[in-house]
């Protein structure tokens, strides 16, 4: 019996989500960000009256933050409404730290409801962070209060926040607990924001992806076992092409150093336009979606080098992807795209039709030159999209083929691109190697310490012999890789016997034959939290 009728699949609203692709997040501080803060003195009156007093927004611009949103062709914006501090940027009546006790419009003023208007004047959807933490109350990540005397009254406060949040601004996309939540706020959730998404806490139907470094691991797949999405704080790393529950991964990244504004500039320096379409591809082109943050001015304002650089990005996105040379859909195994003449191609767009569940496991590309069918990429999830890209081949046609699945394969979309530009690549490899996928920080287990990785290689597979699998880290990771066991999964079963240990990273593999489902795994152990990316090369050796 088909496998198919037992995947996780997306509620519309997920679907929706997906579908998005890429998001605005806002750190705005009108005291400054934590570098200008003395967070010894935060409990003293005195000095919270000395921040607030700070606060006069003389350059604050909502249609700006919106019209950044609108440039880079993001869909939605997540506007950090209270970070760890404290500082509430509405009119809320619970706590004294807040928009009522700060210069700005006598006490008047509502950031959030400003910025609501803007999203709605830009056609943007509004999304709202509202962290757990609260420094001026003394209360700790996932909103445990440091005296357990005041945890109730607490609740209380936060749980008000979160209903004048989601109640007095319009239709919330999506809701940020940074951190998770044990506070009780699923009676608020499902009456006043039942279509929202959730980062963290039990009630997540999105999924961190594990760093904040604007990129997923290949393969990112939806789903996770029903255990981890309950943890609200599953990662990449708890990824399962056959989990019970659909949980996507949202990546979020700086456009500078910081998550807030620095002033010194050179200390905060702003990403390369190529720095950041290297996120794109690793977040947006694996089935994520790409949540850039943009850091205004404690005044309101954006940079304008800042504006000039999203803007730059967007542009650059649209003008590689906004218009394909040819494109189809289908079910089944097998699509082509057939051209009129040679025509130079150098990308393709992927995408499942993700509503069934994710059915493919593996699939493959080829281009028709001078009657020969020539490989031109080939790998594992496609999800809600996989951008591959090559070196430019004059062709007359594409073929995708879906070399492993489960279920009839459902194809939402297959598009051929010349876009004058081959991305860089991380690392070189040399001929006859094909790189299998990518790992990082994304797939480590900050608790143990401990990594699982899994690579599925059945698509690179050409025929039965033996091959060699290496383990590279990208130059400037630090530490080195510590794997503590190698094996190969085929349809399924460990076969530690087809797997052995040529040096510390390098392991040859026996395969007996194509025709099936073959997974490296390894697991890895660090004494610290490890920052590592890299990638998995696959050559035949016999």
């Amino acid at each position: 019996m088909s496998k198919a009728r037992f995947l996780a699949r997306p509620t519309k609203a997920q679907a929706n989500w997906a579908d998005m692709e890429l998001g605005l997040f806002i750190h705005w501080f009108p005291m400054g960000w934590y570098q200008d803060i003395d967070e010894s003195r935060v409990l003293e009156e005195a000095y919270q009256q000395e921040l607030l007093a700070r606060c006069t927004c003389e350059t604050l611009d909502t249609d700006q933050w919106a019209q950044s949103a609108k440039d880079l062709g993001a869909k939605y914006l997540v506007f950090v409404a209270k970070h760890a501090l404290g500082f509430c940027a509405w009119q809320t009546e619970h706590g004294s730290f807040g928009m009522k006790q700060i210069p700005y419009k006598d006490g008047k003023g509502d950031v959030v409801q400003e910025l609501a208007a803007s999203c709605k004047k830009f056609g943007i959807k509004l999304g709202l962070y509202l962290s757990a933490d609260t420094m001026v109350m003394r209360v700790a990540q996932a909103g445990i209060a440091k005296d357990p005397a005041f945890q109730a009254e607490y609740n209380r406060v936060y749980r008000a926040w979160l209903t004048e949040l989601l109640s007095n601004y319009g239709e919330v996309v999506e809701v940020w607990f940074d951190g998770s939540l044990e506070i009780e706020v699923g009676d608020i959730l499902k009456r006043h924001a039942p279509n929202a998404m959730v980062f963290q806490s039990r009630y997540a139907t999105i999924r961190w992806v594990g760093q904040e470094e604007g990129y997923a691991s290949d393969p990112a797949w939806n789903s996770v076992g029903r255990y981890d999405a309950l943890t609200g704080v599953a990662t990449q790393r708890h990824g399962d092409p056959d989990g019970e529950a659909w949980l996507p991964l949202e990546c979020d990244a700086r456009i500078r150093r910081d998550w807030g504004f620095h002033y010194e500039l050179e200390n905060n320096p702003l990403k390369s336009l190529d720095q950041l379409m290297d996120m794109y591809y690793g977040s947006v082109g694996r089935g994520a979606v790409l949540l850039l943050n943009q850091a205004p001015h404690p005044q309101g304002h954006i940079l304008d080098e800042d504006m000039a650089r999203m803007k730059e990005l967007g542009d650059e996105i649209r003008a590689r992807f906004a218009h394909p040379l040819k494109e189809t859909s289908g079910k089944g195994k097998a699509h082509t795209l057939s051209f009129d003449r040679e025509q130079a191609v150098d990308h393709v767009v992927l995408m499942e039709d993700i509503t069934r569940g994710e059915r493919v496991r593996g699939y493959k590309v080829e281009g028709l030159q001078n009657g020969e069918w020539l490989p031109l990429c080939a790998g594992s999830a496609i999800g809600h999209k996989k951008i591959e890209w090559f070196e430019a081949k004059s062709v007359t046609a594409l073929k995708l083929t879906i070399t492993q699945h489960v279920g009839k394969p459902r194809v939402r979309g297959f598009a051929a691109f010349h876009a004058g530009v081959t991305p860089r690549r991380r690392m070189q490899t040399a001929g006859g190697q094909v790189v299998v996928g990518e790992f990082g920080t994304a797939l480590y287990d900050l608790f143990d310490f401990t990594a699982r990785l899994r690579f599925p290689i059945g698509a690179h597979l050409h025929d039965a012999g033996q091959y060699r699998l290496t383990l590279r880290l990208e130059p400037g990771s630090g530490d080195p890789l510590r794997i503590q066991d190698a094996w190969l999964e085929v349809d399924g079963q460990r076969l530690d016997r087809y797997c052995e240990k040529e040096s510390d990273t390098s392991y040859l593999l026996f395969i007996p034959g194509t025709n099936t489902r073959v997974v490296f795994c390894a697991t890895s152990a660090y004494e610290r939290t490890p920052f590592l990316r890299g990638d998995a090369v696959l050559e035949r050796i016999s």
